[in-house]
Order: structure tokens, then C-alpha cells, then sequence
């Protein structure tokens, strides 16, 4: 089933970006529906999820009962998830256990897809450039 298919959920772990270990890090959830078994969603389906389904998610206490609500925050046109309005660093999130962690995406302007424009060529691993 899809985190769609519920109204709530229960984070159990988080997985972070690599050489990270702040809420903003956070990359992926394990979450568990009201009827048992664990899947997973990348940050960005479950910050979707909580905006569009009115969906709710808590935090899953040491002993499995439901900890505090977790809300999306919207800080410096950087959304991320939290469940304590009032320190970032004691976030109940951040007491979870840990998946393994995930490699941020290559964002090297190098990198990038080129879109291809008239009178531009392509090169291979560069930006393109106008025909001259």
C-alpha cells in the first residue's frame, strides 16, 4: 500500500543525506499504517502527503505508542519535517533509529541536462554552448 492509502501513519526511523545529522537532513521515513507493517517514502512524497491528503504522521516512541505530531516546516524556501515547534535539536525525529544513509544527488552545475536550444550543440558532461 501507498502512504496515500492512509489517513496516518507513525515514523519509526529516518534515513539520512549523507554527512548530515540535522532535521533538514532527513531524506527518507520508515512508517508503519494503524493495521501494522513497515514501508518507506522518500522526504518529498511525505511532505506532499501531509500538505495535499491532510494527512497526519507522529513519531514512534522507544516503546511503540504514538509520540507527537510531526508538521512541515517551511524555512528559507527549504520545506522539511519536525515534530518540536520549539528545538530543532531535541527532535523526537532525530531519536529514531537510523536507515542506512542516502547520497545527495549530483547538483555540479557540470552535471546538469542541457536543454537544447536552436543554433546550440551538445556537449558530453558540459553545459551546452552556442554555435559559433
Amino acid at each position: 500500500m501507498s502512504l496515500a492509502s492512509y489517513p496516518a501513519v507513525t515514523v519509526t526511523a529516518v534515513a539520512m543525506w549523507q554527512d548530515r545529522d540535522d532535521l533538514r537532513g532527513i531524506a527518507r521515513v520508515e512508517w508503519s499504517g494503524p493495521h501494522g507493517g513497515s514501508e518507506d517514502s522518500s522526504i518529498e512524497d511525505v511532505i506532499r502527503w501531509l500538505d495535499q491528503s491532510a494527512g497526519i504522521a507522529y513519531v514512534s516512541e522507544r516503546d511503540g505508542s504514538r509520540g507527537p505530531r510531526i508538521r512541515v516546516v517551511n524555512l528559507n524556501s527549504q520545506r522539511y519535517i519536525r515534530s518540536n515547534p520549539d528545538d530543532e535539536t531535541e527532535d523526537a525525529l532525530l531519536t529514531l533509529p537510523r536507515l542506512a544513509p542516502v547520497d545527495p544527488p549530483d547538483r555540479s552545475p557540470g552535471y546538469r541536462k542541457a536543454v537544447r536550444q536552436p543554433g546550440w550543440r551538445w556537449t558530453i558532461g558540459r553545459r551546452a554552448r552556442p554555435a559559433m
